[in-house]
């Protein structure tokens, strides 16, 4: 016997489709998905079958399924090996194994594995799973089984047996314990000679519907109860299309039994294409078929009788009313057309490609139902197709109209009323027309390539019919409409005395011909957009909070055409330097009660109305907080009042020690902010610096210039040690130190800067204070004998660029590194600077637990490296970043150097000496990959790092 065959298989495989799941499944509404590609990077076959790790194997996502569970599996080029599926659903929640996206580009992408005789697919002791887009292949004598398994419905794919294959066994098997088994729209190719589907005795409702199965033989169901054939084609090689033996009962209708013409039969005494055995016969109903054997074959062998037509097979049997048999069947098939049982038991709204019923209005509609259903597994569907659409000729140009109307070849003479026509006119833009015709003006010139237009067109029903192409053409060119948006110079955005404000400056170009109609500006936050006239023109806009947001400008001309540019803009509070004033000071009872804070302690904190800050409209305050007289190691976190506490801290500190910190924290309830102790007993004390005001103006008494911070490099402009900026020696107890800015600094447009100031060997003990014009009557910085200590500064800035500190106690030796400057005024010297977005305290860094790097401590001379820029709420854009910076526990003396962009800079921002662990805040640029780095200069140590905010 010899068969024409498709390629051949030599291992068993399991295939992907592209297709998509089957309308027939009943899918859960919830339930965990679980993701199999065995293509991706990270898959592991031992969990969690996530999309960031997915199973590398379908049989761990099957081991792994429950009631509910999808499990999507990629289709990819790799092979998947065999798998077992005993999973267990229930009928209102089935475990479901559908395909989804994978590395394979093409519509006919499969995704195999390599086996030998091994079925591709075996379900065992598994109920209620659903399986759809899946192809099947083996080299044993079985591709698909089902053993032990109740409920399952397995919709849309190729099951295949290899040539090679021994040919006894079905290429689909179902034992005797098994039932509710629906196999839907599915490709079945025996290539090995065996029964494309069998069933043992035993097996209980069974369905094949609108399936194909060629190149082998057919159905062989043996004491099978309740089997279900409807819409099935089944080419067979000498007949033996459907045998039902040993009492099985059910229905065949509406399938089509025919030979495979290519085939050779050397026997003439062919089996029947349809069987049914004494035992069966009563038990089986047949109806709405169609049978063509081998001239030298047979239709039907009923009861034992065979019948060489479907008259023979009506009148004998009383079955068949309505079948078709070679007599009837015409080369195209026509009997087939609208003559099927729409009500037949197991038929589907669908065929095998899932194409709808429709009705052929040139075929007299002979079945039941709405008489639309075809016999066999597939729908004839209308001949309606597109030819070419008719448009341009040679040429378009921009801003000249051209028409295009599709083409069509309607053998059917079908009514288009309700056609809807989706034009693509090759230049990225679409239109959706109700009437067929639609006219097009272009907008950009063709360059190199010519192009063509392209129109889909959708049948009433919302589907689509297919996709029609016009003659190439090019596009010559019109001058372009255009724009520009511009939200981040110094010379269109808001003073900041305008907090929460962003100006924008826009222009607008075009054709002549074509006059701009509508310049309209969004500014991100929801808010109504604004028109700008004019071919130059200037918006602001006012938000309700802080942060970065998108301004978008969209242009429209007469002509249609439009031009859209975004640009980010970031707004937030302003800053206001004060003279500090000590707000909190529990050894006397100042702003609390006149006693230590315990451990868990909270110290609820009035700022607003108090040290110099107005009463409303601030958002946060700059405060130096320092502790005094601990009992034991703790920390301090400083967060609003009346919300959760971060997990940052603000200040950590030893027993016995005193050590301040600079924090900025937004305002909470009431005004107030709270001070959490977490051990021991620590008396605390906080200065105002400073605050960040929502007002619009400067009128109020309390409220000094209002300014934006400018980051800058890292600059050393004091070191006593070396006579910079400063005589060369140690500072007297009892003097105050001046100190010139860089010429940055010394603009009328400065107001503040922010300096970390550090003090190192000193003789004795005492406070640093920083300060412009009169000297307050607080500290900066607390030190003892031959302590290294730094802390960050904010302070006003005097006529020229002057400051000023203070040291009470010791002979010291006094470092400052500038930071950043507070600017409100271009004045051609001071930098602009840009908005403050306070944030809630974050840990974006902790080397102790592996939070943002790699766990470890950072050794000697080593740098970290952090992206912050894009991340944490920090907008990709950002130029700067406030920390709260810790080292924790060096193994020796050292400090820690924070920068942007550029080499290692000579300045540091915490000291620390062996075991102590601090934190300063500091202000960091940011470099042009987002990030920042961190350099520890001796032993090693841990860093902790908390995000306050960032500058826009």
């Amino acid at each position: 016997m010899s068969r024409r065959r498709q390629l051949v298989r030599c291992a068993a495989v399991l295939s992907v489709l592209i297709g998509g799941i089957g309308t027939g499944l009943a899918h859960a509404a919830t339930g965990t998905a679980l993701y199999v590609d065995d293509d991706a990077a990270g898959c592991s076959d031992t969990g969690p079958g996530s999309p960031a790790e997915p199973f590398c194997q379908i049989q761990p996502a099957a081991d792994s399924a429950g009631p509910g569970d999808t499990v999507y599996v990629a289709r990819n080029k790799t092979p998947y090996a065999p798998v077992h599926i005993g999973s267990a659903g229930t009928a209102d929640a089935p475990v479901t194994f559908v395909t989804a996206p994978g590395d394979h580009a093409t519509a006919t992408a499969a995704v195999v594995l390599t086996e030998t005789s091994t079925p591709a697919m075996t379900f065992s002791g598994a109920q209620y799973v659903d399986v759809s887009g899946f192809n099947l292949s083996s080299s044993g004598a079985s591709t698909l089984v089902f053993s032990l398994s109740q409920h399952i419905s397995y919709d849309t794919g190729w099951v295949t047996t290899a040539q090679a294959a021994p040919g006894t066994g079905g290429t689909i098997v179902v034992d005797g314990s098994s039932s509710g088994i629906a196999l839907t729209r599915l490709n079945i190719t025996p290539e090995s000679g065996g029964p494309a589907f069998a069933s043992a005795a035993g097996a209980q409702d069974i369905t094949l519907a609108d399936d194909l199965m060629s190149l082998g033989g057919g159905i062989s169901a043996t004491g099978t109860t309740g089997i279900r054939l409807a819409g099935d084609t089944i080419v067979t090689d000498c007949g033996n299309g459907i045998s039902l033996t040993d009492g099985s009962s059910g229905s065949v209708e509406n399938t089509v039994v025919r030979p495979d013409t290519s085939a050779s039969c050397s026997d003439t005494g062919t089996p029947a294409e349809i069987t049914v055995d004494a035992a069966s016969a009563p038990r089986v109903t047949a109806d709405y078929n169609a049978v063509s054997p081998l001239p030298a074959g047979t239709d039907y062998e009923w009861a034992g009788t065979a019948y060489g037509t479907s008259q023979a097979f009506r009148t004998g049997t009383g079955q068949g009313t309505h079948d078709l048999d070679q007599t009837d069947v015409t080369p195209d098939g026509t009997p087939l057309i609208d003559s099927a049982d729409a009500d037949a038991p197991g038929e589907l709204a669908t065929d095998l490609h899932g194409a709808q019923r429709v009705d052929d209005p040139l075929v007299a509609d002979t079945g039941t139902g709405a008489g639309d259903y075809d016999r066999g597994a597939t729908e004839v569907q209308d001949p309606l197709h597109l030819g070419l659409a008719s448009g341009v000729a040679g040429s378009a140009y921009v801003g000249v109209p051209v028409t295009f109307t599709p083409g069509f070849v309607n053998p059917w003479s079908d009514s288009l009323d309700g056609y809807r026509y989706t034009f693509a006119f090759g230049d990225g833009t679409t239109v959706t027309s109700v009437t067929g015709p639609a006219t097009h003006t272009y907008t950009q010139p063709t360059t190199g390539d010519t192009i063509h237009a392209t129109v889909t067109v959708y049948r009433p029903d919302g589907t689509e019919m297919g996709t029609e192409t016009s003659l190439s053409f090019s596009v010559r060119p019109l001058p372009p409409l255009t724009g520009s948006l511009d939200c981040r110079s110094a010379s269109v955005r808001t003073a900041p005395s305008l907090p929460d404000t962003t100006g924008c400056g826009l222009t607008a170009s075009g054709f002549s011909g074509y006059p701009i109609t509508s310049d309209r500006v969004t500014f991100g936050d929801g808010s109504a957009a604004v028109s700008a006239t004019g071919s130059k023109s200037w918006v602001r806009h006012t938000y309700a909070a802080a942060g970065t947001y998108t301004v978008t400008q969209q242009l429209t001309d007469s002509g249609g055409r439009t031009f859209t540019d975004t640009t980010p803009t970031t707004v937030g509070p302003s800053y206001v330097a004060t003279d500090p004033r000590r707000i909190l000071d529990t050894r006397k009872g100042t702003g609390a009660a006149e006693r230590q804070v315990g451990p868990g302690g909270v110290v609820h904190l009035k700022v607003l109305g108090v040290g110099g800050v107005p009463a409303s409209g601030v958002t946060a305050v700059t405060l130096n907080v320092t502790d005094t007289h601990a009992t034991a190691s703790s920390y301090v976190t400083v967060y609003p009042d009346g919300t959760s506490r971060p997990t940052a801290s603000d200040l950590d500190f030893t027993a016995g020690r005193t050590n301040p910190n600079l924090v900025t924290v937004r305002v909470g309830a009431g005004g107030y902010v709270d001070l959490y102790n977490a051990h021991g007993h620590v008396d605390l004390i906080a200065d105002t610096q400073g605050y960040f005001t929502t007002r619009s103006d400067t009128s109020d008494d309390h409220v000094s210039p209002m300014s934006n911070l400018a980051p800058v490099s890292p600059t050393r402009v004091l070191d006593t040690r070396y006579g910079t900026g400063a005589a060369k020696g140690e500072v007297a107890p009892g003097t105050t130190t001046t100190v010139t800015l860089p010429k940055n600094g010394q603009g009328t447009g400065t107001v503040g800067a922010v300096l970390n100031v550090t003090v190192t060997g000193g003789s004795g003990s005492g406070v640093v204070t920083v300060y412009c014009g009169s000297r307050p009557g607080t500290s900066n910085l607390n030190y003892r004998v031959g302590q290294t200590v730094s802390n960050l500064v904010v302070t006003k800035v005097c006529t020229g660029g002057k400051i000023k500190l203070y040291n009470s106690g010791a002979h010291v030796h006094l470092i400052a590194d500038l930071q950043g400057l507070y600017t409100n005024a271009v004045d051609g010297t001071s930098p602009w600077g840009s908005p403050f977005v306070p944030a809630h305290p974050t840990r974006f860094l902790d080397t102790r637990n592996g939070t943002g790097a790699r766990a470890g401590r950072l050794g000697a001379n080593s740098t970290l490296t952090v992206k912050v820029a894009g991340v944490h709420g920090v907008p990709a854009d950002a130029t700067a970043v406030l920390v709260n910076l810790t080292g924790v526990a060096p193994t020796t003396a050292t400090h820690l150097t924070a920068y942007g962009a550029g080499s290692l800079p000579n300045v540091s921002n915490v000291n620390l000496s062996a075991g102590e662990t601090r934190p300063v805040l500091a202000v960091i640029p940011i470099d042009t990959e987002g990030s920042i780095h961190i350099r520890n200069a001796n032993g090693s140590l841990n860093i902790v790092a908390d995000l306050e905010g960032y500058i826009g």
